[in-house]
């Protein structure tokens, strides 16, 4: 078959499934907002907003011809918005309850960014909708796609319950969610309306002026969360800078820290690695800085100061140089690559494992989490023996990349 026809089979495929499954996603789409809103209010929450949208044809077909071998994911989007930045990873977790998540498919596009570049900031992901018989079950917790989950504990996502078989996964609506704060949401609707509805491409000084936009919105957000914060906190008196969120705290900290981005560049060229972007380092930070009880920006300074040396030990004893250096088992073709806030990654790691604090939030299994407590507990007890000399027996005794839970085996002792 000539391939223009045979791309003209697929997207008439691609139509007929649309509208099969149209009248579907039009019902689910009320409930959708519904059953969102009310999780999150029964969270808690207050200062947000859901909207949901199904895909006109038009636009539809037109994402299919431009790569007609590939399912479309957001034929139903759902868009939750918050007033604070400092809200969003909870309320992602909240969300995550309704849903069986796709965690290859999570993406955090404020991290795909340069270091100096402002823009685009989301955090997107698709899942399905479980279904009972016809009728779409929008309670209970569903265990994430792919065994690892969001948390550490048994492989599951948020609430722990048990994963439906993967015929019902698979037929299940689709649905991607968007989450963003009101501010983030109001640039980038103008920026798409203006960019891509423009007949003609923007000129240079408008591409200036969107970029100015978006880092005074993204100061403003970390303005209100701070506001917010010694608003609640104005009874125990100020605190020093640490609003955004945790994002926000911690970003800075990476960023602007001489010791943290000392330790970034030790690590790099010991591990003798490519420096650049890893997809999805956000998050595993933000959960290690938490497991870490890191919560404020004092605490992290505080705890960085204590515990980089071990930090430093752990990543030469444990990283990986030959697969993904966070997710050796969840994306262990990925290939190894540095980041920033590589040091705060392991150090936060460290001194959670040494304090017997879980990881939750995670996508390195349980198993991986033991072997790196083990190696942390040993190095820690031993401040004086070679990391390179543990990670030469490291090697030898640990799982291999990929590996899931129920494959790891105890490292015993180390030495």
């Amino acid at each position: 078959m000539d391939p223009r026809d045979q791309d003209e089979a697929l997207v008439a495929a691609q139509l007929d499934r649309y509208d099969r499954e149209l009248r579907r996603y039009r019902k689910l789409r009320s409930r959708i907002e519904a059953d969102f809103a009310k999780r999150l209010e029964a969270a808690g929450y207050k200062y947000f907003h859901v909207s949901a949208r199904v895909k006109s044809r038009e636009s539809f077909e037109r994402k299919v011809r431009r790569a007609p071998d590939r399912e479309v994911q957001d034929i139903l989007g759902v868009r939750v918005v918050a007033n604070f930045e400092g809200d969003l990873p909870g309320m992602e977790q909240i969300v995550r309850e309704a849903l069986i998540v796709d965690d290859d498919s999570w993406v955090d596009k404020s991290e795909l960014l340069p270091i100096d570049a402002f823009g685009y900031r989301s955090v997107q992901f698709v899942g399905r909708i479980p279904e009972a018989g016809n009728e779409t079950v929008m309670t209970g917790s569903i265990r994430a796609v792919g065994g690892s989950g969001t948390g550490s504990s048994g492989g599951s996502g948020a609430g722990g319950a048990a994963s439906p078989g993967a015929d019902e996964a698979s037929d299940a609506p689709q649905i991607e969610v968007q989450l963003r704060t009101a501010l983030s949401d109001t640039w980038s609707e103008l920026e798409h309306d203006f960019r891509y509805k423009s007949a003609r491409q923007l000129p240079r000084e408008v591409d200036r002026l969107f970029a100015l936009s978006a880092a005074l919105l993204e100061q403003a957000d970390d303005n209100l969360d701070q506001i917010r914060r010694q608003v609640d906190d104005r009874e125990s008196g100020p605190t020093r800078g640490d609003g955004g969120g945790e994002r926000g705290y911690i970003g800075r900290f990476i960023q602007y820290d001489g010791d943290a981005r000392t330790l970034d560049q030790i690590l790099t060229a010991t591990l003798d690695l490519p420096f650049g972007v890893v997809t999805g380092s956000g998050r595993e930070l933000r959960s290690v800085v938490r497991a870490a009880g890191w919560m404020q920006y004092d605490a992290l300074v505080d705890g960085f100061a204590e515990y980089s040396e071990l930090g430093r030990r752990l990543a030469i004893a444990c990283a990986s140089t030959t697969n993904d250096i966070l997710l050796t088992d969840a994306e262990p073709l990925r290939p190894p690559r540095s980041f920033r806030g590589i040091g705060v990654y392991w150090t936060a790691l460290a001194a959670a494992l040494v304090a017997g604090a879980e990881i939750r939030e995670s996508r390195v299994p349980d198993g991986r989490i033991a072997e790196y407590r083990t190696v942390a507990t040993y190095l820690y007890e031993h401040p004086d023996v070679s990391a390179l000399d543990v990670r030469r027996r490291y090697q030898a005794v640990a799982a291999p990349p990929g590996s899931a839970d129920g494959s790891f085996a105890d490292l015993g002792d180390l030495g």
